[in-house]
């Protein structure tokens, strides 16, 4: 695999390129609309006038408007590095140019033009993304259609009017009529309305049209749509032999849910899903860590050419120097529990409650047994999968980044499933844990229990007995949850004004969403919390990459407030969810 010598280097300046473009564009398209409502100077007027009709920069002080506007609406696709973008931009820019002498011989205003187009020839190379012809198609229809709908409905209004009103008036020509209602889209108005008429059909027609342009301009800049529903059995083959070769992190065996596409560069894998123009990536790409650098420019290249927007979601320590070397920039977001076995007891002080938890199940006669999900009885596995569509609340397995999103797929190799057992010995609970390598242990994916009226700590209970487990094999850690905003909620690294607001913000948002209980309830354990992170590209992107992992990781099923507000429906990125744990530990 071919690659320059600094790739992420060449990615940043890239970036850097697009962002400085859209800028000066959304600049200059601000600066177009400001411009075209104030009058020109005396002087300019006077000097204009000597060679055209007051009409030409009335007329172009309109189109002035409608330009700023679609310069606005192209910012989008010019900072995902679009060529259409780019080529509408430079046509808008140079109509633009003309327009201000049209309208009042402004020469700093088209000068200012004029030199970001040049800027935008001299970069063209940075502008080389597709966009998703599928989306051009339906919205150029819609467009076709709006306009044609208000054609003829406009056009059957004039003369329904002029029949109706009592001036005496005849009606017009059909083609003037259509040639009226057509001009007053786009502003001009040389075809006489009577007044009233046109006090009320003017400025309408004028905001149809002013809305028509910027909606296509909006659709055909739509970056590439990923219509894939699933990887091809050949690729799934390769992802898993190179997570079997190279992967061993607490995440990466999630690399394998069946709603990722693979991106293979060299060795190394990627795994990532386009949500709204966002290539969501998780977990971290998985290879030889030689290939870091060479592999994450190739995968940002390809992601370019879509015209997406890269984020990573969940992404360790141990990669930000590879992400911040191209550009981009990281958001803490919460910690992995990781529990060392040789070190954990249930004796102390602290632990007491723990310690009752575990003991009043033991009395009350449960049981825990341990399996290979791929060699569960017929029965087991039936209670199993049943017990998983109770407990579930919503239509979606939820999940992204920290759930695998299946039960006793065949093709799973080394999980490791605990089963609760009431005293009558059927499946109340369970988990199930994917291999973690690295920490030369397992990785919490699902936690279950049924409805029962079951004693409290059942959920400890079985997590203290898969810790025991474990133990006895050997093992070296077991990771449990994701604890959201766990530093902060803590007081964790200083006392800041702005790390207090936080604290406050997320307890106040934990009574409906269990951010702070969902860290407490893993604290019991005495994990070593390992941080993780949301990496985006820049500032703006923010909103863009939020709304992708809200998609992602299924936060939102309508009505989307209820969904965020209602106290047993969400749990922000959290591994344990309010339909799996909390209440009964």
């Amino acid at each position: 695999m071919s690659a320059p010598a600094n790739p992420l280097a060449t990615i940043a300046r890239l970036h850097r390129v697009r962002r400085m473009g859209a800028l000066g564009l959304g600049v200059i398209g601000v600066f177009d609309l400001v411009t075209s409502v104030l009058p020109p100077s005396r002087h300019h007027l006077t000097f204009l006038l000597s060679f055209a009709p007051l009409a030409v920069a009335q007329g172009a002080a309109v189109l002035l408007a409608l330009c700023g506007l679609v310069l606005l609406a192209l910012t989008r696709g010019l900072r995902r590095g679009q060529r259409q973008a780019w080529v509408l931009s430079c046509v808008v820019l140079v109509v633009a140019a003309v327009l201000h002498l049209a309208r009042g011989v402004d020469g700093i205003q088209s000068g200012l033009s004029l030199i970001l187009l040049a800027v935008l020839v001299v970069k063209r190379d940075a502008f080389v993304a597709s966009t998703d012809r599928p989306a051009r198609r339906s919205g150029a229809l819609l467009v076709i259609g709006g306009l044609t709908a208000t054609l003829l409905l406009s056009t059957a209004s004039v003369e329904m009017f002029l029949a109706i009103d009592g001036d005496g008036r005849h009606l017009l020509p059909i083609h003037m009529a259509v040639l009226g209602v057509a001009e007053r889209i786009v502003g001009v108005q040389t075809v006489m309305f009577p007044g009233r008429l046109n006090r009320f059909l003017a400025p309408t027609l004028l905001g149809v049209g002013l809305a028509l342009a910027v909606f296509a301009v909006l659709v055909i800049s739509r970056p590439l749509v990923d219509r894939r529903h699933r990887t091809s059995d050949l690729s799934v083959i390769k992802a898993r032999r190179l997570v079997d070769t190279h992967g061993g992190g607490t995440l990466d065996y999630f690399a394998l849910r069946y709603d990722k596409q693979h991106y293979f560069a060299g060795e190394t894998l990627i795994t990532y899903a386009v949500h709204g123009g966002v290539c969501l990536v998780s977990p971290d790409p998985i290879g030889p860590p030689g290939e870091r650098a060479v592999a994450w420019a190739d995968f940002c290249r390809f992601a370019d050419a879509s015209g997406w927007i890269v984020g990573v979601l969940g992404a360790d320590r141990s990669w930000l120097p590879t992400y911040r070397a191209g550009g981009m920039r990281s958001l803490y977001i919460g910690d992995e529990a990781i529990v060392t076995l040789a070190d954990f007891d249930l004796a102390g002080g602290h632990k007491k409650g723990l310690r009752q938890a575990v003991n009043r199940i033991l009395r009350y006669g449960y049981e825990v047994s341990f399996h290979d999900p791929r060699r569960l009885s017929p029965q087991l596995a039936a209670s199993l999968r049943g017990l998983m569509v109770d407990s579930r609340r919503g239509e979606k397995e939820r999940g992204f980044s920290m759930t695998l999103g299946r039960l006793l797929d065949p093709n799973d190799a080394d999980l490791l499933l605990a089963v609760a057992h009431a005293p009558g010995g059927e499946p109340v609970a369970f988990c199930q844990f994917v291999p973690a390598p690295a920490i030369d242990g397992y990785s919490l994916d699902l936690m279950r229990r049924d409805h029962g009226d079951h004693p409290n700590g059942l959920i400890d209970f079985l997590i203290v007995s898969t810790i025991e487990h474990l133990r006895e094999r050997d093992m070296t850690a077991l990771c449990l949850n994701f604890a959201t905003m766990r530093a902060i909620l803590a007081g964790d690294g200083g006392n800041s004004v702005r790390r207090r607001a936080l604290g406050w913000a997320f307890r106040r948002l934990s009574s409906s969403m269990q951010i702070e209980s969902l860290w407490r309830f893993t604290a019991k354990y005495d994990p070593e919390w390992v941080g993780r992170y949301l990496v985006f590209g820049s500032f703006e992107h923010v909103l863009s990459v939020g709304l992708a992992v809200a998609r992602a990781e299924s936060f939102w099923e309508l009505p989307v407030i209820g969904r965020y507000l209602h106290p047993d429906r969400q749990a922000l990125l959290g591994r344990v969810r309010p339909d799996q744990a909390p209440k009964a530990a």
